[in-house]
C-alpha cells in the first residue's frame, strides 16, 4: 500500500497545530478538502488517527505511532536527497525540533548546539522554550523530536538518558530584600521554592509567592530586590547584583534527554543524540 504524500503532509501539519482550520490555512486548502485527505488516510490505514473533542483534537495511540513513522520517513528522505545533491556530502541537512525548559535552554543546550549548527548550515532548527509541564505534549504531538526534563517519563516507547544535575541555590539582591518571606516563581505550578526548603528539613518557613512567568524574569526580579528566589547556580553565580546564601544546602535536580525509540534513525538524529550525551554532561559538570 502506497500512502499519498499530500495525505501524509496534511496529517503532519494537523498533528502539530492540533486544529483543522489552522492546518488548512497553513496548507492553503479548504477545511473540507483537508478533512477529505485525513478521511482518505484513515480509510487506507483502517483506523482513526485523531480524537475529536470539544476543546480540539488529539492523536490516537495509533496516530502517535504513525506520526513517528512519517517523521522518520521524511528524515531519511531528506538525508538521501541531501547526499545526492551534494558533491562533497560533508554537511548534514534536515529539520531538528528541540523542546526545553528555560534554566538549561539558552545556557547549556543552545550553547552545546551552536558549533554543530555552524558546521551544518543546512539543518533547520526549531528551538522551543516551554514550561516543564508542557514538554511531554510537544514530544507526543511531533512538535519536538527531543525534549529535556528534570524527571523520567514514558518508559517503553520513550528513551530517557540521564545527563547530569542542575544545582539550585537560595539567592537575593546584593542590596537585600524587605520581605524575606516573598519568593519569585514562574507560575503557581512552580514548586521549586517548596522543594528547596523541604530539603533543608525546615517546615516552618512562611512562603508568599509572586509569579514572573519565566526564569530570566525571576533572576532580574531577585536582582532588583522584589523578592528572594531559588535559582540555578550556573545562571547567578557570576551576577554582581545577586548574593547567594551559602548556609543552605543546594538542591540538585536531574536533567534527562527524552525521545521516542525508533528502529531506524537519520544521520542527523544519530549525531544529535551523540552530541547531547557527550557534551551536555560536561556542561552540567561545569555548573
Amino acid at each position: 500500500m502506497a500512502l499519498q504524500s499530500h495525505h501524509l503532509e496534511a496529517f503532519v501539519v494537523i498533528s502539530r497545530v492540533q486544529n483543522f482550520s489552522k492546518a488548512a490555512e497553513s496548507l492553503n486548502v479548504t477545511q473540507s478538502a483537508l478533512s477529505h485527505r485525513i478521511a482518505g488516510l484513515e480509510d487506507e490505514l483502517g483506523a482513526p488517527l485523531f480524537i475529536r473533542e470539544k476543546k480540539g483534537i488529539r492523536l490516537t495511540e495509533l496516530g502517535e505511532e504513525f506520526l513517528r513513522y512519517v517523521q522518520m520517513k521524511n528524515a531519511l528522505e531528506e538525508q538521501f536527497l541531501s547526499k545526492i545533491k551534494s558533491v562533497q556530502g560533508e554537511t548534514l541537512k534536515g529539520v531538528l525540533r528541540i523542546g526545553c525548559y528555560a534554566s538549561i535552554g539558552r545556557a547549556i543546550v543552545l550553547k552545546t548546539l551552536a558549533p554543530f549548527l555552524k558546521n551544518n548550515p543546512g539543518v533547520q532548527l526549531f528551538f522551543l522554550m516551554r514550561e516543564m509541564k508542557n514538554l511531554p505534549d510537544l514530544l507526543k504531538s511531533g512538535e519536538a523530536d527531543f525534549i529535556f526534563m528534570d524527571y523520567e517519563f514514558g518508559k517503553g516507547k520513550v528513551v530517557s538518558h540521564f545527563l547530569g544535575e542542575e544545582e539550585f541555590v537560595l539567592a537575593e539582591s546584593k542590596d537585600g530584600c524587605k520581605d524575606p518571606n516573598l519568593y519569585l516563581n514562574h507560575d503557581e505550578d512552580d514548586f521549586m521554592t517548596h522543594r528547596f526548603f523541604e530539603k533543608q528539613g525546615d517546615q516552618e518557613v512562611k512562603i508568599r509567592r509572586l509569579y514572573l512567568d519565566e526564569m530570566y524574569s525571576c533572576i532580574d526580579g531577585v536582582a532588583h530586590g522584589i523578592g528572594r528566589g531559588v535559582l540555578p547556580l550556573h545562571l547567578v553565580k557570576d551576577d554582581p547584583r545577586i548574593r547567594i546564601y551559602t548556609d543552605y544546602s543546594s538542591l540538585k535536580m536531574p536533567v534527562y534527554l527524552h525521545y521516542f525509540e525508533q528502529p531506524i534513525r537519520s544521520e542527523l538524529e544519530k549525531q544529535i543524540i551523540e552530541l547531547f550525551q557527550q557534551e551536555i554532561p560536561k556542561q552540567l559538570a561545569l555548573t
